[in-house]
């Protein structure tokens, strides 16, 4: 067959484009053939080496890490709570916050300047009516403009200063003996000087409100005592700790009173805290009324020392404290519980899950102090019936629609989480009465305010000396504190009461 010379080309071009497809294709080939021993390689080490069975073995341990690292989380979250935590929402004690600085209240601003305001009394020292020495300055004749000046009122300034008498009382007589048997007989000296160097009330006074009450250690007040008399007084240390023993025996008639008196009062603050002796911790517990302390140190904080203490167990008005559970054994009595402790959790909660009907309770608690306090200055003594049971209504309901929120919330995989929260809420219902009680009766307080400043002169003593080396001299302190405490609320002189009471009187305070 003869072929032009078109079809030719056209013959020639199909040729050239079978070579490049054929060269294409051999080329591909030669990749399938590559990935193809590739794969018989991979085959070949997985059925050597079984990655099937290590493959699940991995899928178990990434299962198992998975559940850890969900632990580890919930650790996290729960120690990211706790370092949030301050002596403000919560009940950790003000010592652990730091460097922190932490609003300790929820006082509103009044916007009001500070100092006395107008119509208060001045409490700054006057000039004295009897001075001992009087000397009179010169007066400014001459103005600087060279007119004589006029007088006017006469203006008084006092230069006061201290001045330390030291006078010592010297008694003497005759030691005598028998000639017969030989018996020795001691002169007649007072009972009030029994060894020889002797030290009166005033100075013993002195020794009891540096030692106990300014908490000065016992090397500091013999430092001091001989500063002031220049000297002439070398006290020992030893006689600083007798001087305190002595006047816990004496004033054991005046606190027995001053416990029958708190018997008889309507509402008392009660509150305990820990204490350090010879390294063992221990409790003081402390009972209040505003115008009594008592303040006893026992080995444990149970149910036996409330009873040995003699007021609790005896007790049949109200007490205010900080939900201490021992109350319950003491059914004679009605509790309220503080409700500042209960808005510094609510606070701690609030700042953790962010709730607003947390807010809302808070809110409401606070409210409800401010009416009391308004009602006070109407002369109210109570809520009436209708007005406590409305109070107590949208206090549940408030804790209701706290619920609701807790609900939507709760994951039972995460239980700690909420555990706080869950407790609160629990405790708040089950309380309510306990909680409302100061709208009831207005002498109760809002707070345990009162037994919070009673026992913190103990926790200053803890932190000043670090403890005490045997409980007989924490409860030598607890007297102590208990008398002068008294005397600062019924405005007694504090150095007149502790020489009575070293002389032996019994009738102190107006009781």
């Amino acid at each position: 067959m003869i072929y032009s010379e078109k079809q030719y080309k056209e013959l020639e071009a199909q040729l050239k484009k079978l070579k490049k497809e054929n060269e294409l294709k051999d080329r591909e080939n030669k990749l399938l053939k590559q990935q193809n021993k590739q794969k018989d390689e991979i085959i070949y080490d997985l059925d050597k080496n079984n990655y099937k069975r290590q493959c699940e073995s991995l899928k178990q341990e990434n299962i198992e890490l998975k559940k850890k690292l969900k632990i580890y989380e919930e650790k996290f979250e729960m120690q990211r709570i706790s370092l949030e935590k301050n002596s403000s929402n919560s009940c950790k004690p003000s010592s652990t916050n730091g460097l922190k600085k932490v609003v300790q209240n929820n006082r509103v601003k009044s916007g009001r300047k500070p100092g006395r305001e107008k119509g208060h009394l001045r409490s700054a020292p006057t000039v004295s009516k009897t001075p001992d020495k009087v000397i009179n300055v010169s007066k400014v004749a001459t103005c600087i403009c060279g007119e004589k000046t006029k007088e006017r009122e006469e203006i008084s300034r006092d230069l006061i200063s201290l001045e330390i008498i030291v006078h010592t009382t010297q008694y003497r007589g005759r030691k005598t003996v028998c000639p017969k048997c030989k018996k020795e007989y001691m002169p007649k000296f007072p009972k009030e000087v029994k060894n020889t160097i002797n030290y009166d009330e005033a100075i013993k006074a002195l020794v009891v409100y540096l030692n106990s009450y300014c908490n000065v250690p016992n090397q500091k007040t013999v430092e001091l005592i001989s500063l002031l008399s220049k000297d002439k007084i070398k006290m020992s240390q030893g006689t600083v700790g007798n001087t305190i023993s002595q006047f816990s025996k004496k004033s054991k008639p005046i606190l027995k009173k001053m416990k029958q008196e708190i018997l008889k009062a309507p509402v008392i603050n009660e509150d305990e805290t820990p204490i350090k002796v010879n390294g063992k911790f221990m409790s003081v517990i402390g009972v209040f009324t505003k115008g009594i302390s008592v303040l006893e140190a026992f080995e444990h904080r149970s149910l036996e020392s409330f009873k040995e203490m003699g007021i609790l167990d005896r007790y049949i008005g109200t007490v205010c404290h900080d939900h201490n559970k021992i109350h319950d054994s003491f059914t004679q009595s009605k509790q309220a519980e503080c409700n500042f402790h209960i808005l510094r959790y609510c606070k701690g909660e609030y700042e953790v899950h962010k709730r607003e009907p947390i807010k809302n309770f808070m809110d409401y608690m606070l409210r409800l102090r401010e009416k009391v306090d308004e009602y006070k200055i109407e002369g109210k003594t109570s809520f009436t019936e209708k007005e406590y049971s409305e109070a107590k209504r949208e206090y549940l309901e408030l804790l209701d629609k706290w619920d609701k929120e807790f609900k939507k919330e709760y994951d039972y995989d995460k239980k700690q989480y909420y555990d706080s929260e869950r407790c609160l809420k629990a405790r708040l219902r089950e309380r309510v009465d306990d909680h409302l009680r100061f709208l009831r009766d207005f002498r109760i307080d809002f707070t345990n305010n009162l037994a919070e400043r009673g026992l913190r002169k103990v926790k200053t003593k803890i932190k000043i000396a670090g403890g005490f080396r045997k409980l007989e001299f924490s409860r030598y302190y607890c007297d102590a504190i208990s008398i002068i405490d008294t005397c600062k609320k019924q405005s007694k002189n504090i150095g007149e009461t502790i020489e009575h009471i070293f002389r032996g009187k019994k009738k102190i305070f107006a009781f």
